[in-house]
């Protein structure tokens, strides 16, 4: 019998080495899975409600009249990464009409298995060419939530400039002044039921999971008029508080989706008959 070529050897020892290295990562994340408590396969999660039911009034804040949901082009989606998405104008019908701070914009990005990021301003923005000019993290108390609760809810505010010329095809097209005024946003994310400020800490809670589910939203407040960074603050903040309990109740039930039955749930005891 003859010996095979040895171009086809290199062929069979590279591909018995493929075989190996694919079985050890399989291995790997079985360990992974069992040893660890990691799921590293998630469940999509389901949203309770599509988001464009969130409530066209919430609390003092509403769609002004005529205004549309901005809807997104299919090359702009591919590059979201998702179809579950919101973006809508709310006015603070407590502020003068023509207030700097009173007309915001709601942007949510919702991404049902924790696999994907969504965009952020300071990346997005900039790349339109905003000039970012403050980066902070803030605290908004008293929070409500849909359970009842009241927290303190940590949020990425960033303000920026735009440089003339720049910005060509943003949504924002006002130039920055010298007074401070700034074109203001924040964004936080809810990840599997919980708050977070920033992607790194996004891709952190994923990976340490422990259930089947897992999900990210975020949860972003455009201020659409030139305004202080203290102006922005005030509105952001009130509609946070307006509107988080709403969101919540849109975003997946987390606690319900993990809840196990009780030991014992489930099982009917017969009562024997009489003797």
């Amino acid at each position: 019998m003859s010996s095979l070529p040895d171009n086809n050897k290199k062929l069979i020892f590279a591909g018995s080495i493929t075989v190996v290295i694919l079985g050890a990562g399989l291995l790997s994340l079985e360990w992974a899975q069992a040893k660890m408590g990691m799921v590293l396969q998630k469940t999509p999660t389901p949203l309770q409600a599509p988001l464009p039911s969130l409530p066209r009034t919430l609390g003092m804040f509403m769609v002004p009249p005529g205004s549309a949901d901005e809807r997104l082009s299919a090359e702009t989606l591919a590059v979201l990464g998702t179809h579950d998405y919101l973006i809508r104008k709310y006015q603070d019908t407590a502020m003068p009409p023509d207030s700097p701070a009173s007309l915001v914009q709601i942007n949510l990005n919702f991404y049902p298995t924790d696999f994907a990021t969504p965009h952020v301003p300071n990346v997005c923005w900039v790349g339109a060419g905003l000039q970012r000019v403050k980066d902070d993290l803030i605290m908004i108390k008293n929070v409500p939530h849909a359970d009842g609760k009241i927290t303190s809810l940590p949020m990425r505010f960033l303000a920026f400039a735009k440089p003339n010329g720049a910005g060509s095809g943003m949504p924002l097209m006002f130039s920055h002044h010298s007074g401070g005024d700034y074109i203001n946003t924040a964004y936080t994310f809810q990840v599997d039921g919980k708050y977070a400020p920033n992607t790194q800490q996004v891709s952190a809670m994923f990976w340490h999971a422990k259930s089947k589910y897992g999900y990210d939203c975020k949860i972003e407040v455009d201020v659409l008029g030139p305004s202080t960074r203290a102006e922005a603050r005030k509105t952001i903040s009130a509609f946070i508080r307006a509107a988080l309990p709403a969101i919540e109740r849109i975003l997946p039930n987390w606690k319900k989706l993990n809840a196990r039955p009780a030991a014992g749930a489930g099982v009917v005891k017969k009562k024997m008959p009489p003797s």
